[in-house]
């Protein structure tokens, strides 16, 4: 075990670390309505990897994966809802420019993005990415902690992972929070909403072309 349970930490971090579609959705949301849109959102995200956690341990990831037009389906509608993102956030991108006339360089974030619906596309961006789960029934069978029977040891992982993620997100907000009034700046929100709603694109295009 202890010879094991690095080596899945190490994986973990890289999986939780690496720049993906939740990042760039919780980044986008942080310059929409600052630290607590990206709260909501990590909420959502993090609902969503527990729900995929306890469905790889339940067996249900497996069978997402051996079929062919269900894990397809959703691929597609995961791909369609991070483009969806994405045009959204260049729209308003683009009516923020219309307006920057009117608008102070400094513009207080909140009321754009409620809390509700900013937890809601973390939670969906999260469960409609049929790689996340994948990536569970892929990761679970590598790593043996002798001792364990097989669910038991996909639940402890599962539950490790998870608290892996939460403490990436608590540190990632915390670090946000201390950029607060840079993260206000107009000329910042739009450059992040700019990047953020094009790399969402590129993902939901990724997703769809090579699922």
């Amino acid at each position: 075990m202890p010879g094991q349970l690095p080596a899945f930490i190490g994986a973990c971090l890289a999986v939780i670390v690496v720049p993906g579609p939740d990042l760039a959705l919780l980044l986008r949301n942080a310059a929409v309505a600052g630290r607590s849109g990206a709260a909501a959102t990590a909420t959502g995200i993090m609902l969503g990897n527990t729900i995929l956690a306890g469905a790889a341990v339940a067996g249900l990831t497996a069978l997402l994966q051996s079929s062919g037009p269900l894990y397809n389906a959703i691929r597609l509608l995961g791909a369609a809802y991070l483009i969806y993102l994405g045009v959204r956030a260049l729209i308003s991108l683009g009516r923020r420019n219309d307006r920057s006339g009117e608008q102070p360089q400094e513009a207080p974030a909140g009321p754009r993005l409620p809390g509700k619906r900013a937890f809601r596309q973390g939670l969906l961006s999260n469960l409609l990415n049929p790689k996340v789960a994948a990536f569970y029934l892929a990761l679970f069978p590598q790593f043996s902690l002798p001792g364990m029977p097989t669910p038991a040891q996909h639940a402890l992982l599962a539950a490790l992972f998870c608290l892996l993620s939460l403490t990436w997100y608590v540190l990632l907000i915390s670090a946000l929070g201390r950029v607060q009034t840079w993260l206000q700046r107009r000329k910042v929100q739009r450059s992040i909403t700019g990047l953020s709603g094009a790399a969402l694109i590129g993902l939901g295009t990724s997703l769809a072309a090579h699922g």
